[in-house]
């Protein structure tokens, strides 16, 4: 009997730390426009692909009719219709007459986040293709992580442009910091603290070295890789510009379909929230092989895969 309870113990305990942790992902679900949401058996796919994550951080939502994330969103929620997902939906975005949306699908009940904030980058300078999509969440019951408040900085970067705009999202971080000192009123040096240490124009001798207590990502597609990047170019940013995030999918994972180039990422600066992370849980999401689909069954779906990660509040 002892051992039977001590079993059921067991699996008690097991099952409470794997429902403990969350599962963030992030998806360009290329050109998801009219079209693609006119077929249903392919926005059912793209909605099951969703539903891994509790809080999905989405690109290219290209429908000018601005239909489309709707329709995904009730595609979305007839599956997890006891969980429902919340739309936060960006305006359209783009220099050019193709303009995009962004979106977050935040599963509440389970994601155990809610979201304080969103709203595009006032791109005055006129750094981006598309500005960035920043939500800040709150996390409603912290735990042993520490982590209360976290801000994602959601980006699709133009691909001859990548190296540029990436530098540019220094920019991104200093007008963030400046507009909500709330988030780094830790001590009373806090907020002068980190628009200090996020250095805009990096160099050898003059890196950043930003380390508050609320984390910022950078997630979504850089473009981050092969003709768009190069290898001594991503060292420079590992190494200068973003020498103080956390790089949570390298260069081993493939994030493109075809498993060519690893254009999707996820900087993270936050030594809190980092560390809750569940180790090796941060990789893509083949649901080529999930769903038992063609290479090009897969492309129709996108020419990107899911990224993600697990934590722990």
């Amino acid at each position: 009997m002892m051992r039977v309870i001590s079993n059921v113990l067991f699996l008690t305990i097991l099952l409470g730390t794997y429902v403990s942790s969350v599962r963030i992902g992030s998806f360009n679900l290329h050109q998801y426009g009219s079209k693609k949401a006119a077929n249903a058996t392919l926005t059912n796919a793209v909605a099951e692909i969703i539903n891994d994550f509790d809080l999905a951080i989405i690109q290219e939502i290209t429908d000018a009719s601005r239909r489309a994330p709707h329709v995904l969103h009730e595609a979305l929620n007839k599956i997890s219709s006891k969980n429902p997902y919340t739309l936060i939906l960006s305006e359209r975005a783009g220099r050019s007459a193709t303009k995009e949306q962004y979106a977050f699908f935040n599963r509440e009940a389970t994601s155990g986040v809610e979201v304080v904030n969103a709203y595009l980058y006032e791109d005055v300078p006129d750094h981006f293709e598309r500005p960035p999509f920043i939500g800040t969440f709150k996390v409603k019951k912290p735990g042993k992580s520490g982590v209360e408040f976290f801000t994602i900085m959601d980006v699709h970067l133009r691909p001859d442009d990548a190296y540029t705009e990436l530098l540019s999202m220094r920019v991104v971080i200093e007008d963030f910091i400046t507009k909500h000192p709330q988030y780094f009123d830790e001590t009373s040096t806090s907020f002068n603290d980190a628009l200090e240490q996020n250095v805009v124009d990096a160099t050898v001798d003059n890196k950043p070295s930003l380390k508050t207590n609320h984390p910022i990502l950078i997630v979504g597609d850089f473009n981050a890789d092969c003709s768009y990047i190069s290898l001594r170019r991503q060292l420079m940013l590992r190494t200068i510009s973003y020498v103080d995030f956390t790089w949570m999918i390298n260069n081993q994972v493939k994030t493109n379909t075809r498993q060519t180039c690893t254009y999707d990422r996820i900087f993270i600066n936050g030594d809190k929230f980092v560390n809750a992370i569940v180790p090796n849980s941060n990789t893509t999401v083949n649901y080529q092989e999930q769903f038992g689909m063609t290479l090009d069954e897969a492309l129709g779906i996108s020419d990107h895969v899911p990224i993600k990660f697990d934590i722990n509040w």
